[in-house]
This record gives C-alpha cells, sequence and structure tokens, in this order.
C-alpha cells in the first residue's frame, strides 16, 4: 500500500472562502472542503496535548501543553469569525456563531476535548495517510492495524500514527469537524442555523475537565459531543464509573528476621486481584455488562496502592461493585492483620435518565444522520464522554461518532472518509434544529 505525502495547500488558522453560492439542490457534502478539513485534522495531531490523571485532581489542565493548544484554537476561532471568543482560566475555549434565522430558536452546542489519553505514548505524533487496498498495516514498533478492523475501509484513504504512538482521533477529530462545520455556515449565509455555542476542553481523558465548565455562562439548550466512533452511531447512555484507589499499608522487617512480624503489601494487592471474578473483567464482558479492572499496582512491601475502574450501566449494580471492594478489604484486614485505605472516587454516571427527558435532542441527531444517507445506530457507550456530567447538571448532550478506531492504542486510525461524513452530520442536525 501506498504512504502519500502530507503536504495540503492550505493554513491552519485561515479561513477559506468558497466561491461555489448555495443551490437549493446542493448536498450539504459538497460544501465541505475535503483537503482543509483533513489538512486541520493531522496540524492539530502534531500538537501535543496528552492529560495526566495523577494530576487532574490538583489542577485543570492538567498539563501545560493542553494551554498550548488551547491558544491555538482561540486564534482559529477568531480568525474563522466567530464571536465572543474566550478561554477561561481552566482553558475552556468557547465562541459562538450567531443564528441567521429570522425567528426565534433554541441555542445548540458543540463540544470536543482537546486532550489525548495517556494509555499509549502521546506526544511527538507523526501522522501517515495511507491508500489502503487489503492486508494488514504495519507501522514502526512492531505496531499492527489488523485487516480485519481495517475491512469496511477498503480502497479509501486511512490516517495513522507511524506506530510509536497513538494518532489522537479521540478527539481531534471532532474539533477538525466542528471548525469544518462552522466555516461551511459562515461560507454559505443561505444555509440557515440557530445560534451556535463552540466549546473545546481539556482533561475528558481524565474525566476532570468537565467539572470546570460553566453550563450557566455557555447558554445552550442543548448539545452534543463529537466524539464518539463510527459516523452512523449516536450514543445516548454510558457506564456509570468509579475510580477505586487502594492503599494498602504493609510493614518491613529484614528477610531473615520477618517470620510472624513482616506484612507484605504486594501479597495483600496480589490477594485482592485473586478476588475479582474472571467473568467480570474488560476482556470477558461486552455489551451491557459491566466489569471490575485493575489499572495499575505500584509499591514494595510497606505500601502498595492499587488503581482500579469499576463501571456498569445500573448504578445499582455499581454501587454493589463497590461494596464488594469494600467487603474484600475488609476480609484482607482481618487475614494479613494491616491498614487498607479505600477510596472509591466517583467520576460520572449513566446520562441516559437525563437525555429521555428532551426527546427532541435524539430525534433531531436521528434525523440529521439519516440526511446524510446513513442509518443511525443508537448505542450504548462502554466508557464515558464529557456528555454524562453536562446532562446530569442539565444540558442534554449526547454523543455523535468522531470517526476513529481503535481509540487509545498505537493501533488507532482515521478513515478520511469518515471525517468527512461526521462533519456532515454535523451540519444536517444543525440545519434540523434550524427548520423546527
Amino acid at each position: 500500500m501506498q504512504i502519500l505525502n502530507v503536504n495540503y495547500n492550505t493554513n491552519f488558522g485561515k479561513s477559506y472562502i468558497m466561491n461555489t453560492g448555495l443551490n437549493k439542490n446542493m448536498k450539504t457534502n459538497s460544501l465541505i472542503n475535503n483537503d482543509r478539513l483533513t489538512d486541520t485534522f493531522i496540524k492539530l495531531t502534531k500538537i501535543d496535548s496528552g492529560s495526566k490523571e495523577e494530576l487532574a485532581d490538583k489542577r485543570t489542565p492538567s498539563t501545560d501543553s493542553q494551554k498550548n493548544i488551547a491558544n491555538i484554537l482561540k486564534n482559529e476561532l477568531e480568525q474563522i469569525g466567530l464571536s465572543d471568543v474566550d478561554i477561561d482560566k481552566n482553558c475552556i475555549v468557547t465562541a459562538t456563531l450567531n443564528s441567521n434565522l429570522q425567528k426565534s430558536s433554541k441555542t445548540i452546542g458543540l463540544i470536543a476535548h482537546y486532550d489525548t489519553s495517556e494509555a499509549a505514548p502521546n506526544s511527538n505524533v507523526k501522522p501517515l495517510i495511507h491508500s489502503y487496498t487489503d492486508g494488514d498495516i504495519i507501522l514502526k514498533d512492531g505496531t499492527v492495524i489488523s485487516q480485519n478492523d481495517l475491512l469496511p475501509y477498503k480502497n479509501q484513504k486511512i490516517i495513522t500514527s507511524d506506530g510509536t504512538t497513538l494518532l489522537g482521533a479521540d478527539d481531534k477529530a471532532g474539533i477538525a469537524e466542528i471548525l469544518e462545520a462552522v466555516r461551511v455556515f459562515t461560507e454559505n449565509p443561505a444555509l440557515k442555523h440557530p445560534t451556535i455555542k463552540i466549546a473545546f476542553t481539556p482533561d475528558e481523558e481524565t474525566g476532570m475537565g468537565i467539572s470546570k465548565f460553566n453550563i450557566k455562562n455557555f447558554n445552550a439548550d442543548a448539545a452534543y459531543t463529537i466524539d464518539g466512533g463510527a459516523p452512523e452511531s449516536v450514543e445516548n447512555e454510558t457506564f456509570n464509573a468509579f475510580n477505586p484507589e487502594i492503599i494498602i499499608k504493609g510493614k518491613t522487617v529484614h528477610c531473615g528476621h520477618a517470620k510472624n512480624k513482616m506484612i507484605n503489601s504486594i501479597d495483600i494487592a496480589c490477594y485482592i486481584a485473586s478476588q475479582l471474578p474472571d467473568d467480570e473483567k474488560p476482556q470477558t464482558t461486552e455489551n451491557r455488562q459491566g466489569y471490575y479492572h485493575i489499572d495499575s499496582i505500584s509499591g514494595d512491601v510497606s505500601e502498595t496502592k492499587m488503581k482500579l475502574l469499576v463501571r456498569d450501566h445500573e448504578y445499582k449494580k455499581a454501587k454493589q461493585r463497590i461494596k464488594y471492594l469494600k467487603t474484600l478489604i475488609n476480609k484482607a484486614k482481618k487475614i494479613y492483620g494491616c491498614e487498607i485505605e479505600f477510596k472509591e472516587n466517583k467520576r460520572y454516571l449513566n446520562m441516559k435518565e437525563y437525555i429521555d427527558k428532551y426527546p427532541e435532542v435524539m430525534e433531531y441527531a436521528i434525523k440529521g444522520i439519516t440526511l446524510s444517507g446513513l442509518t443511525p445506530k443508537c448505542e450504548v457507550i462502554r466508557g464515558g464522554t464529557d456528555g454524562s456530567e453536562l446532562s446530569r447538571r442539565g444540558l442534554p448532550t449526547p454523543n455523535l461518532g468522531a470517526g476513529g478506531v481503535n481509540f487509545h492504542s498505537k493501533s488507532e486510525f482515521l478513515p478520511i472518509n469518515n471525517l468527512v461524513k461526521c462533519c456532515e452530520n454535523i451540519i444536517n442536525i444543525i440545519q434540523c434544529w434550524a427548520d423546527n
């Protein structure tokens, strides 16, 4: 397969003026500048913006690199010509595209996050474009993108990293799609739209950035995060999420004199891990099945820290999982005679019950995706999204596809057709709000 040079005659930071006027028979996708959209995404991936969970409780954004991309995005929105462009003390970037309707209408938010996951290397990204035909894509560091994942995208152009890092489609694809959508609206005044509020946020991957989001100032009636997978997907349900920490205190004694004295905190961590059900782990569950996941274990004889993920779509079941962990810890205390600290760390709740109160938010999403020539799929997220917290706080926010595949890994990729189609979805959904 051929790797194409990433070199378009475009400038990130410039607004493009299309000479074509809007014809009533013209389809939305004909207004999207595919090269510009692709180029914007590629340039965003090259800007380091990884977040760090261990720092997210202490500051927002959790890393200085996120401040850099926030300022770049602020400048971009200003050059497009949006109003009320602002970046707050937490590096949340917001802007407004004012309505061009003659009647009053709802205000709709479009939201994407600019941080990238630390689950894989996420700095110094080197994106590549492949003309994919068949077989696996082989990248550096032994990274392989399986032909099973690539099969739906045969004879399409695929963007990957060079294999040493993730790509960053989660969620720089969403940002690029939002930027292109508002460009289309500004370049085509005959294309009707309500007032659109834009927000680019930090620390979504840590689950902490959205806690600083000022919903009142954002002043939208409904919103969409552009942070999902397939273009036909619209997601209105998430896990209830807890990120527990278990801190085990041991006792160090010389190994030659340790009998009945040493308390090895590593042994206790292994015991707790062994008591988690094998059929309730990420690798053995799917669909609406919840799980326990040991994310990391670190320490020595004197102290060991365990970080876990506990997930379930039903809140009652999620709390039962937390209760089970507490039972295990109490049991371990009795067996080993040790001290154990437990933090349950609730992160986000299932957003479905909040979104269901506003049926038009899903109705227009489904209609807009249909107008793009796709068959919409209402799906359950086996993960989280900023929309969980926003919906709980009164801003109904389903999640739309951004087009990427294999998030949080070196094998992440983005079909360019997906990138364009997701942008088309945004434009069509906004038009559905304008029509109603």
